[in-house]
């Protein structure tokens, strides 16, 4: 059932949804960065008939408010403690796929007692951007300032042209290209070293977008960590739904 809720002054949308009379704990699914809460729709339905299943469309994304200021990875795992909070679930399990991953691990490491395990899904945050993804988003930034400065009437139709000529993904809105600007360079690697939530890492085997070498570098840095491979991309969670949901279930009963 989609609801919402109003928190720090904005309007965040979210889906929430159990057929178990008691369920065993509450589970806590974020999105990854071209998704919303129904991404995990497919993980959901299987999910909710032993657990309570909220599945949340971060902040800027799906249909959610925007925030004024461009967030980091500390303001969404900040807003996501204030959230569980709202919703009065204080020891839960925590799902974060991707960029979703990426806000899981910090929260893992600042709030580790209201967990009672993370599940990380092609999780983003200790990969090391290359030297050309570096100067891509800053020959981008540059590029983006000149154009506002120079030529603003033409702005659009230029920036299209960057994007198509650099390789650039074009984000739908000026937010989420700044966003993702702080993020990719925010390296959580020592933040995943002091993790000591007992979780799951489940790896897609022919993920091109954070591949294979990433989840095993996690695998290494978070202590005791479960490490899992099913077959599929980065979205290895919707084209391998049945292992990954029966793995989950397998991860939760053994909690």
């Amino acid at each position: 059932m989609r609801r919402e809720i109003e928190l720090n002054g904005l309007k965040v949308f979210y889906h929430r949804v159990c057929e178990a009379n008691n369920p065993k704990t509450a589970v806590l699914f974020l999105h990854g960065w071209g998704g919303s809460s129904s991404s995990w729709e497919p993980n959901i339905s299987e999910l909710k008939k032993h657990f309570d299943c909220i599945a949340i469309d971060l902040p800027g994304f799906g249909i959610s408010d925007t925030p004024e200021s461009v967030w980091g990875v500390a303001e969404y795992a900040e807003y996501i403690n204030t959230f569980a909070s709202a919703l009065g679930i204080h020891k839960f399990v925590l799902v974060g796929k991707s960029f979703g991953g990426r806000v899981s691990l910090y929260y893992a490491n600042k709030w580790p007692k209201t967990l009672l395990g993370l599940v990380l899904v092609a999780a983003a945050g200790v990969e090391r951007p290359g030297i050309w993804t570096n100067m891509k988003v800053s020959v981008a930034t540059l590029g983006k300032s000149l154009v506002k400065k120079v030529l603003p009437a033409l702005e659009a139709s230029i920036r299209q042209i960057f994007y198509d000529s650099t390789g650039v993904k074009r984000d739908e809105s000026d937010y989420k290209w700044e966003l993702k600007k702080i993020v990719t360079r925010t390296d959580l690697s020592e933040i995943a070293r002091n993790i000591n939530v007992p979780t799951l890492i489940v790896w897609g085997e022919d993920d091109n977008i954070l591949p294979l070498g990433v989840g095993r570098k996690l695998h290494r840095l978070i202590k005791e960590s479960q490490f899992t491979l099913i077959k599929g991309g980065h979205n290895a969670h919707i084209e391998s739904t049945d292992d990954f949901n029966s793995i989950v279930l397998d991860y939760l009963a053994h909690l």
